[in-house]
């Protein structure tokens, strides 16, 4: 919290993106917990016991998929992994007017993140931040209705896809203020769709901002942390992602730190952002360079988390993640 208030603590605090990975410690398979907020809670909880990071992040599939779900979105599980979605819940724009809103404390597998949040929340008793994701506004709409229509009428139907966010919106914040009033500290909306890897500066500017806006002042106003993760690359949009209700920027690899911390250093918290490639089939050597270099890039002066720059893969070692935790504590000390 020190960092989030872009002030020093003793040390780098460090605080990995890990969620579903941490089923290997309890031998279940990826799907097993994601109707159990017991079974959740437990393998989260097993992470932190292991490594000792400074935050727990409360969630296990992406939150997009997890919604879209709630809207009427068909999923498929194929094996261990993360479920994707095989029907759409607006196949033409006149589904609009018939799209469900799910209330997050009773519809679909809503309910069950939000119990995992008081289970993790009784443990901890306000020793340890507890931090959980919910969809971006546009991110949310490409799953609803499909990404690659939705880059189409980004230009071709530009009024239909502000209706879109208009409402994936309203059920983003809707998910943010119910994780806020169960506990979590630190409201992370996740909006890969609104990477420049995807579309330019202007659409961002037009079809992004003002909704992420929207729903991380409804964050601020129920005390929690609010926080912004966009994954891929950000570079030209990171003024605009600093001037935002965020406090905490959640920063991926492809994302150079020292250009970010020259850019919004000192007006916002930086997180990030060691490979989740390295983390995943690199040797420890390697996870702990490229740790080192993280907090060479981005600590001076405070403001800033060490994690990786996306969410853990499933199955990566935990020996890994142990030399990250350990070299962040390590070298990130001030």
């Amino acid at each position: 919290m020190a960092a989030i208030n872009l002030s020093k603590a003793d040390r780098v605090p460090v605080v990995p993106q890990i969620t579903y990975t941490t089923s290997q410690l309890l031998g279940i398979k990826f799907h097993e917990a994601m109707t159990d907020a017991s079974i959740m809670a437990k393998a989260l909880w097993a992470g932190y016991e292991l490594l000792k990071y400074d935050g727990i992040y409360v969630g296990w599939e992406s939150s997009f998929n997890l919604v879209a779900e709630a809207m009427g979105c068909r999923l498929r599980i194929v094996g261990d992994s993360n479920p994707s979605v095989v029907e759409v819940a607006i196949k033409r724009p006149k589904d609009l007017k018939g799209i469900r809103l799910p209330d997050p404390e009773r519809d679909g597998r809503l309910p069950v993140y939000l119990k995992a949040i008081d289970i993790l929340k009784a443990k901890v008793k306000g020793e340890i931040p507890l931090f959980s994701y919910v969809p971006g506004p546009l991110t949310l709409s490409g799953v609803i209705y499909g990404t690659e229509r939705l880059m189409l009428d980004l230009i071709k139907n530009p009024e239909f896809v502000h209706e879109l966010n208009e409402i994936t919106a309203c059920v983003s914040e809707a998910f943010a203020v119910a994780k806020a009033e169960h506990g979590a500290n630190v409201i992370v909306i996740a909006d890969p769709t609104a990477s420049t890897s995807l579309i330019s500066p202007d659409m961002f500017q037009e079809f992004s901002l003002p909704y992420l806006r929207r729903v991380l002042r409804a964050i601020k106003e129920t005390g929690a942390v609010p926080s912004l993760h966009i994954c891929g690359k950000t570079g030209p949009v990171l003024e605009n992602m600093a001037n935002t209700e965020a406090k905490v920027l959640e920063v991926d690899s492809l994302v150079d730190l020292e250009e970010a911390k020259s850019l919004a250093g000192g007006r916002i918290c930086l997180m990030g952002n060691v490979g989740t490639a390295v983390i995943l089939r690199g040797k420890p050597q390697d996870v702990e360079l490229e740790t080192r270099e993280c907090i060479k890039k981005a600590a001076e002066g405070g403001g800033f988390i060490l994690s990786s720059g996306c969410e853990v893969p499933l199955n990566t070692p935990m020996d890994n993640l142990k030399v990250m935790v350990r070299a962040a504590k390590k070298y990130g000390a001030f």
